[in-house]
């Protein structure tokens, strides 16, 4: 039964017309490619002047729509305590490039900024560590 099906399919998809094997369809998976700031990076944490006032997150990621900015609290199990900072929508198919300039209203950092590049199928995550000396 199973070999007779086999060949009935062979048979009807042998009459088919031509039809390309290659797919058009490129990918669409979201991707941060790079997370930079004004200031340098110190190992794994950004080093923020103390007295600074504001500050410049820049992303730039592939088939992205929206990138969300949260910061995070250092510390064990303090994703509840996360406040939206801003976000930055892209403005055409070809805009790859996001940024989120920040009023720092806090007298000190020691936090996590929490990057979300969000695209059509799937939400790419990605942090980095923030302190002000």
């Amino acid at each position: 039964m199973i070999l007779k099906l086999f060949l009935a399919l062979n048979i009807l998809t042998g009459f088919q017309p031509f039809i390309s094997q290659e797919s058009p369809i490129t990918s669409s998976k979201t991707e941060i490619k790079s997370i930079y700031t004004d200031y340098p990076k110190d190992g794994i944490w950004v080093s923020i002047p103390k007295g600074t006032k504001k500050i410049t997150f820049h992303v730039e990621a592939e088939n992205t729509e929206t990138v969300l900015f949260w910061l995070i609290p250092t510390g064990t199990q303090t994703w509840t305590e996360r406040k939206l900072i801003g976000y930055d929508i892209q403005e055409n198919q070809n805009d790859n490039n996001f940024s989120l300039t920040w009023n720092i209203d806090k007298p000190f950092l020691l936090d996590h900024l929490h990057i979300q590049a969000i695209g059509e199928e799937i939400v790419e995550n990605d942090l980095i560590n923030l302190y002000m000396e």
